[in-house]
């Protein structure tokens, strides 16, 4: 992060690239999306990599492939972009803010793979952790044990990667 971030002259132009202000933004923009474009989401389907990855692969493999598989309603009809959005929103930010670059990981196959277990784990408890805590907070009493096991399994995962 830049030193004169949070300087007096610059905060208040410092807060248009500030992930607030783009947050602000999007939650904006998702409330308008659905009178606009008639869109029935599921209650609670929020912003969740996850499940927005596997629409999205779902709409593909639908129009590609003709081959159906099961989603969520929103996505039957429009392709969910929500993923690549965040991708190309964090890679533009961090360039904007001089602050990409490449971590490299002592293991890439280990952290792929890790990768594809979270996300599969993330489809059995349906959702992601921020659409669990969603649900929960819509009353879902399933919800509550998917984040005592949530909070189980990355305790379990802590002490996997701390050993490895």
């Amino acid at each position: 992060m830049r030193n004169d971030y949070f300087n007096e002259k610059n905060r208040f132009f410092n807060f248009f690239y500030s992930p607030i202000f783009f947050g602000i933004i999007t939650g904006i923009l998702a409330v308008l999306a659905q009178p606009i474009f008639k869109i029935q989401p599921p209650q609670a389907y929020g912003i969740c990599t996850v499940c927005h990855g596997r629409d999205l692969i779902n709409w593909l493999s639908k129009l590609l492939f003709s081959i159906e598989m099961e989603s969520a309603e929103v996505s039957k009809n429009i392709p969910l972009l929500t993923t690549i959005g965040i991708t190309i929103g964090s890679i533009v930010s961090s360039l904007l803010n001089k602050e990409f670059k490449f971590i490299k990981s002592e293991n890439l196959v280990k952290m792929f793979l890790l990768g594809i277990v979270v996300s599969n784990f993330g489809l059995v408890i349906i959702s992601c952790p921020t659409r669990v805590i969603l649900r929960f907070a819509f009353g879902d009493p399933y919800a509550f044990l998917a984040i005592i096991g949530l909070m189980i399994g990355i305790t379990f995962g802590v002490v996997i990667l701390r050993r490895l």
